[in-house]
């Protein structure tokens, strides 16, 4: 999974969300999915020092709404 150099605001992206995460079983039952970008989560909402990355908030087609961190967010890759 190609990892992208910069997030786009409303693009959509594969959630990779890490399988031994299991204390958010809500975030859990989306990995996998395809995402869309809804926008950069504020420094009051994310969990961010000066080493940290870009948190953003994403939504599935389904509605479900969560934050993913950027690394959490992978290319979809065009059928061939």
């Amino acid at each position: 999974m190609a990892l992208p150099d910069t997030i786009v605001i409303g693009k959509t992206y594969i959630f990779n969300y890490p399988p031994e995460f299991v204390t958010l079983p809500e975030y859990t039952a989306q990995a996998g999915q395809h995402v869309v970008v809804l926008r950069q989560c504020t420094d009051e909402e994310a969990d961010q020092g000066d080493d940290m990355e870009r948190m953003f908030h994403v939504r599935t087609a389904s509605g479900w709404e969560g934050v993913a961190w950027a690394s959490e967010l992978s290319e979809v890759q065009p059928c061939s």
